[in-house]
């Protein structure tokens, strides 16, 4: 991991969560939960191994309680995975513990919220403090985020639960409300190019991955290892020129089937909507000749034959109807409803009109 230079925290960005994190350590005040909630790939992993490290450091740059040296054994154990203090449970882990095998593993099960609560009742080993992560929290079933509650309701004093989750209206309100809620933002662009480079990635590769990344700096990291992500980027880019490129008819049959996949693919929907969205505000960039910008420079000429259908104002609309879309389905509108009105205000091909 590297240091921003601007918190001093092994995390980059995410300067205001980090602040108030560090004030709240400076001041010897550690809450018993958190919810780290934010998009696939924004950081929350690092962002967690992060506050362990400040928890369980044992020597203090300049006597800062808040920040981590780095370098010892406790920072170096907790950098390996090693520490015995700082414990990780996900549908990785579930999968790896399972006993039977051929089983879906799909939801954080009460076996696994189980597990989390006897490790809870353990006094720490070596550190002051025992840091127990909930990764994927958003798939906790029902019954095992009940199960959490009585946890979350009586922590021992000597337990922090960190809480992550893609998307954290999944959980129930009681579980929220019984966490200190920290959101991740996506980064700008240049932060995550900086991070790349930093990490030692070609200047080159750095800002073409970077403008798929989307501001999620985990993801590109991931990325720029790993040629299958920026494969799988383009093909929603593909999928979403398909649907822009359909009649209105085939837009609307589009919209429909998107809409009945929404309960049980919630986050693989709202993707697709955000590959939508960045090839529609890329053909407002190329109308406006802000090629610079570009989330899909590879298609740059493909984006430019939507460029050149349509005017400023068509583009423009098209782009505020996605993100009204992806606020309205996030507020609970009828995902049908939402997505039939989003494509009815795009524009529609000069061929369509005559």
């Amino acid at each position: 991991m590297l240091a921003n230079p601007a918190h001093g925290w092994p995390v980059w960005g995410h300067d205001t969560a980090v602040a108030s994190l560090r004030r709240e350590l400076a001041a010897g005040r550690v809450g018993h939960a958190y919810l780290i909630a934010g998009p696939d790939g924004v950081g929350k992993e690092a962002f967690a191994q992060a506050f362990a490290l400040a928890l369980h450091c044992q020597a203090h740059p300049d006597g800062d309680p808040s920040a981590p040296c780095g370098t010892c054994l406790a920072c170096r154990k907790i950098a390996r995975g090693v520490h015995p203090d700082v414990q990780t449970f996900s549908l990785a882990s579930q999968a790896a513990r399972a006993e039977k095998q051929g089983t879906k593993n799909t939801s954080l099960t009460i076996e696994t919220v189980r597990e989390v609560s006897a490790t809870a009742a353990l006094r720490p080993m070596e550190g002051r403090w025992r840091v127990l992560i909930i990764e994927d929290a958003e798939t906790l079933q029902d019954v095992a985020q009940e199960a959490l509650l009585k946890t979350l309701e009586e922590p021992p004093g000597s337990v922090v639960l960190l809480l992550l989750s893609d998307d954290a209206d999944l959980l129930l309100p009681t579980i929220r409300s019984r966490c200190r809620a920290l959101d991740l933002r996506p980064l700008s662009r240049a932060s995550v190019t900086a991070a790349l480079e930093a990490a030692g990635v070609p200047p080159d590769r750095a800002t073409e991955v970077a403008a798929l990344a989307g501001g999620l700096p985990g993801w590109a990291r991931r990325a720029a290892d790993d040629p299958k992500l920026i494969q799988r980027r383009q093909e929603a880019f593909e999928r979403a020129v398909a649907w822009i490129g359909g009649s209105s008819y085939d837009r609307l049959v589009a919209a429909v089937r998107l809409g009945d996949t929404f309960t049980k693919r919630r986050l693989e929907v709202f993707a697709e909507l955000e590959a939508l969205l960045g090839v529609w505000r890329d053909a407002l960039l190329l109308h406006a000749a802000l090629p610079h910008y570009l989330t899909y420079r590879g298609n740059a000429e493909r984006l430019s034959e939507l460029a050149r259908e349509w005017g400023m104002n068509d583009l423009h609309r098209a782009v505020c109807a996605v993100q009204t879309c992806i606020a309205d389905l996030e507020a609970n509108v009828r995902p049908r409803l939402a997505l039939e009105a989003m494509v009815l205000q795009w524009p529609t091909f000069r061929l369509d009109r005559t």
